[in-house]
């Protein structure tokens, strides 16, 4: 048995994450790779995924697992993989990783997002940060968001904004894109994940 961890990117902001799931799902029913199936009446491949993306966002760093049946050389799976994905999204990267290590969604801890603007935006930045408190609505609750944003600078025209993102709680697409009111922004692409 084979544990093998994938970096790629995605590069379709509109694709939502069940779509991604089943899109790499097919991608690999495509190819010779040996992926192990769960047992019982509705067969699953063994793949583990990162945190969701947010929908609208792109992404240089996604993360999944594939639990293989067998030995399999990076290097074909990388090939094979690739020429199954659709366009917008391409493997950067895959290593083994041990089978007892934890999944990705209990080693995740944080993770960075980079916002391209058009102003220095430094003094919004500020008071984000020197706030207490930053209530938003989820469905019927309201939620204190504030101790969710961990670190918020810009650098000429990007802005990074690293969040916590683990099972205790993460911050949405649409209340990253809020803390910023209505300044315009390019783009905003998930750059990195924090163990």
């Amino acid at each position: 048995m084979q544990r093998v961890r994938i970096k790629y990117t995605k590069d379709n902001p509109f694709i939502g994450h069940l779509d991604v799931v089943r899109l790499w799902e097919r991608a690999i029913r495509r190819t010779e790779v040996p992926i192990l199936y769960s047992e019982g009446f509705n067969p699953r491949q063994k793949i583990s995924f990162g945190p969701p993306l947010p929908l609208g966002f792109t992404s240089e760093c996604e993360l999944l697992d594939l639990l293989l049946k067998e030995n399999y050389s990076l290097g074909n799976l990388e090939e094979e993989l690739n020429k199954s994905l659709p366009m917008g999204f391409k493997i950067i990267s895959a290593k083994n990783v041990p089978l007892h290590f934890p999944s990705l969604s209990k080693s995740i801890k944080m993770t960075t997002y980079r916002c391209r603007v058009s102003e220095d935006i430094s003094a919004i930045i500020k008071e984000i940060l020197r706030k207490e408190k930053i209530i938003v609505n989820r469905q019927s609750k309201q939620i204190d968001i504030r101790p969710f944003i961990k670190d918020i600078t810009q650098s000429d025209s990007f802005v990074f904004i690293t969040a916590q993102c683990d099972e205790k709680g993460a911050l949405k697409g649409q209340e990253i894109k809020d803390l910023f009111g209505d300044i315009e922004s390019l783009s905003f692409r998930r750059t990195k994940f924090h163990f």
